[in-house]
């Protein structure tokens, strides 16, 4: 059985206990218009990985040299408290979902994955070179996420990108509080937003 082959026989075991719901799939699709505006060949960062499902997309559309992924997976505790139907309604195992992601970046042996277990963006001094693009999808929390940008404001190479999940003007959508944290990071000046709305994603860049 080649790499593979046995790459993807374990995450068919391991699906097959912890089930990703079939909508999922659906949503993610609709997000990946996201990832088209980002060159191939560069270093990326991806905050709130979870079990890698689109760590595997960006591995094959963003195609990067180097690709740093951080989540929390084990540092939160056996099990994610959170998600229903999304966490196996608490029954997905942290530990699996990291594994899962290992598994999912290996399938593409010319990215560099770096696997970074913590909180972000406490952990982001683990990155020691300039970013071309980073994907956020983390605490969805208003503090939280505007700390995280202006984090990777500083972490963003010239010319380079920020895009996230979760665009939400609604404010009776429980993510609105993130998008108040996008708008509000780029009305500063320093970013203007490419695009946002579809499969709720957004993309900026910067202005000055």
């Amino acid at each position: 059985m080649s790499d593979a082959a046995t790459i993807t026989e374990e995450l068919r075991r391991t699906e097959a206990l912890y089930p990703i719901p079939a909508w999922d799939e659906e949503r993610r699709k609709k997000r990946l218009w996201v990832l088209r505006p980002i060159k191939p060949g560069g270093v990326g960062l991806e905050a709130g990985v979870f079990r890698g499902c689109f760590s595997q997309y960006i591995c094959e559309i963003a195609q990067p040299r180097k690709l740093y992924l951080f989540d929390t997976w084990r540092l939160s505790g056996e099990t994610f408290g959170w998600g229903r139907e999304y966490t196996c309604f608490g029954k997905l195992e942290t530990a699996v979902a990291r594994r899962e992601t290992e598994l999912r970046v290996s399938l593409f042996p010319d990215v560099d994955s770096v696997i970074i277990e913590g909180f972000s963006p406490a952990c982001a001094d683990q990155i020691e070179e300039a970013l071309d693009w980073a994907y956020l999808d983390t605490t969805h929390q208003y503090r939280e996420t505007l700390l995280e940008l202006e984090h990777l404001e500083q972490m963003i190479a010239p010319g380079g990108l920020i895009l996230g999940d979760d665009w939400a003007p609604d404010p009776n959508s429980p993510h609105h509080i993130a998008y108040r944290a996008v708008h509000d990071f780029v009305g500063r000046g320093h970013w203007e937003t490419i695009k946002a709305g579809p499969g709720h994603q957004w993309a900026l860049r910067r202005s000055a």
